[in-house]
């Protein structure tokens, strides 16, 4: 998820130490932080770090293995410089468990010995994948170790979850429609208000953030075309979670420079009788955040490059 830099607390480092011992110093029984609920939850063991995966080093660890299990998709992005960093899926499974975790759906098995989670994710033929834990030996570590990921038919999972005890899969809404774009309801946009936050005119292409005017005329008239494009194409807005206000947003297109080609995306949330257009985001974090609720089915979001080229 997008956020900012966030201060590393005694939580943060309890995580990193059971990466080289096997141990944690606490175990809060709530994340301390959102999208923290997974390290919080269970040792996961071995996890490649933040430079093996920016260098294309290491073996493979969790997460590499559920991309190899997992129907075939783009996990990457387009980046070249990290390929097999898998940083969607990374990212994908981080806040699923976060959702599970929040809604109690990661399920204990009636012996007590194994809880799991729905991953949300298939294997090529199209079996539910699971994230299984057991107690954690270790005393002063998380209650749960991560055992490993599992289909529905394996041995193992069956044994201790049978169908009818089964995690379900997370929700994200009660009403199937806030997934639909309503264009009959007014989309109110701050230009102002999002052009004079330097991280989002970072985000505009290089021939529009040194000159605001043009910016602002080029935003204005993206905004337009979006509105129309959905009108033509319910599918141009694409629904995505923001876990800070537990909320379903959409993403809607906008084409700065070329008509042919989408260059942000705008943000755009339910206020009431209208809609409100609260920021922009690149088409790599508008991704990455629409990944959580399903694969977009969309023909101008697509996985993409993590640093937008200028």
């Amino acid at each position: 998820m997008t956020s900012e830099s966030q201060p590393v607390t005694p939580n943060d480092l309890a995580r990193l130490q059971q990466h080289f011992t096997g141990t944690a110093t606490s175990a809060p029984s709530q994340p301390q932080q959102p999208g923290n609920a997974l390290f919080d939850y269970a040792y996961m063991g071995y996890v490649r770090s933040a430079v093996s995966l920016q260098g294309g080093t290491g073996d493979p660890d969790l997460f590499d293995r559920l991309a190899d299990m997992a129907e075939d998709e783009n996990w990457d992005g387009l980046s070249p410089e990290t390929p097999g960093d898998n940083r969607i899926l990374r990212n994908y499974i981080r806040w699923t468990f976060e959702r599970a975790h929040q809604q109690g759906r990661v399920s204990t098995s009636t012996d007590g010995t194994c809880t799991a989670f729905n991953t949300g994710l298939a294997t090529g033929r199209q079996e539910t994948i699971y994230g299984l834990f057991k107690r954690n030996s270790r005393p002063a570590g998380q209650p749960w170790a991560f055992t490993g990921w599992r289909s529905g038919s394996d041995r193992d999972f069956m044994e201790k979850f049978p169908p009818s005890s089964r995690p379900d899969f997370v929700t994200y809404t009660d009403n199937p429609a806030e997934y639909i774009y309503d264009w009959r309801r007014e989309l109110v946009v701050s230009v102002e208000h999002i052009l004079d936050d330097s991280g989002n005119l970072e985000r505009f292409p290089a021939a529009l953030r040194g000159t605001p005017h043009l910016a602002r005329m080029a935003f204005k008239g993206a905004v337009d075309g979006a509105v129309d494009r959905v009108r033509r194409n319910y599918k141009a807005a694409v629904p995505t979670w923001y876990p800070t206000q537990n909320a379903v947003q959409l993403l809607l297109p906008l084409s700065l420079v070329d008509m042919s080609t989408v260059d942000l995306a705008l943000v755009v949330s339910r206020q009431g009788e209208f809609y409100r257009g609260h920021t922009v985001l690149t088409t790599a974090m508008a991704y990455n955040n629409a990944r959580l609720l399903a694969r977009p089915d969309s023909d101008w979001l697509q996985p993409a490059a993590e640093i937008e080229p200028s």
